[in-house]
């Protein structure tokens, strides 16, 4: 599309390891795609073993040195930093995501940018609000002992993201995670890269402290991805994806019996009875189907229709789906109402 406010140039998406952001060690790259216009826009640069070992060493000193001594108090003001940068650079962040993404620009900045900036804000309030807990019992001298609650990092977090949603994804799980105290690598999908590696820019921006925060770039299976969840040094996985990579990646947890977070999607129908009101039935799911070309976890996947109105119901969602047309991202989808 001509009128497709996408870049035709190329530029070169690099890791984030320890504060500074590095080329692949062994000169491996791929290419970045805008699915918008099927251009090449970008050169990112893969992450050998070594390098994601590098990144996972960088998040275990942190973890170690000042980011493990900081107070709850010092992380909860560097993480709502964060908050406040993403959103002084919404912009830059918006162009990244639509350009790695192809969703419409009025999605992205309604949704993706500030629930980006959010996950961060939300959860530095959260840990910044939970109380210790603490009880007494009864000893068998007559007195009391006094217990409580030590809450403690569980330490290096390996953060595997998906590509529908990717800011939003990747920091509803980097956002508790560096609230909770701990340190991260993440790898984010190979197809949309660019804003886990932005948001580089924006730790170093705020003085968060090197190799709070780290991005390797690369795929699954002998590349980025299996080097990060077969690293002994990562104490816990986070993945959202499908079902083939999540099993691959409990596999690998199963070394060292490592905790597993995993959103694999979701298989969610509808049901329409024959006494639905039609017109709110077609509306309705035209947004919980198509919605973000139907690429959300919590989309409408299967409809079962009551007999008495099936024939009825397939002729109204077919014009309904029909109504949907392909265009540049600048212009306002027709979802996003």
């Amino acid at each position: 599309m001509a009128h497709e406010n996408i870049p035709a140039v190329t530029d070169t998406i690099l890791n984030f390891i320890g504060g500074d952001y590095r080329r692949g060690s062994t000169g491996k790259t791929f290419d970045n795609f805008a699915p918008a216009t099927g251009l090449r826009i970008g050169t990112v640069h893969e992450a050998s073993e070594a390098d994601v070992a590098d990144a996972v060493a960088a998040a275990k000193a942190a973890l170690n040195g000042p980011w493990g001594k900081m107070t709850t108090a010092e992380r909860v003001k560097l993480i709502s930093a964060v908050a406040t940068e993403i959103e002084r650079r919404a912009d830059d962040f918006l162009a990244a995501e639509v350009a790695d993404t192809g969703k419409p620009r009025h999605v992205a900045s309604h949704i993706d940018i500030p629930r980006g900036a959010a996950n961060f804000r939300m959860f530095a309030d959260v840990i910044s609000t939970t109380p210790t807990e603490s009880f007494a019992t009864a000893t068998p001298d007559g007195g009391q002992a006094l217990n409580y609650v030590v809450r403690k990092p569980k330490g290096v977090i390996a953060v595997i993201c998906p590509w529908n949603f990717p800011l939003l994804l990747m920091t509803w799980k980097v956002g508790p995670a560096l609230a909770c105290g701990n340190t991260v690598v993440v790898k984010p999908s190979e197809e949309t890269p660019r804003t886990a590696a932005l948001l580089g820019e924006v730790m170093n921006a705020v003085g968060m402290p090197e190799g709070v925060y780290n991005v390797v770039h690369g795929f699954g299976a002998g590349s980025a991805g299996e080097f990060l969840t077969s690293n002994p040094d990562i104490d816990a996985i986070t993945f959202t994806g499908e079902t083939g990579t999540g099993q691959a990646i409990m596999q690998k947890a199963a070394v060292g019996v490592r905790d597993i977070s995993f959103e694999l999607g979701g298989k969610n129908p509808a049901v329409v009875f024959a006494d639905a009101d039609l017109d709110k039935v077609v509306e309705g799911l035209s947004r919980s189907v198509f919605l973000n070309t139907g690429q959300v976890c919590l989309g409408t996947e299967r409809v079962y229709v009551e007999r008495p109105v099936f024939d009825e119901f397939v002729k109204r969602m077919t014009v309904a789906a029909k109504a949907f047309k392909p265009g540049a991202t600048a212009i306002p989808p027709t979802l996003a109402r």
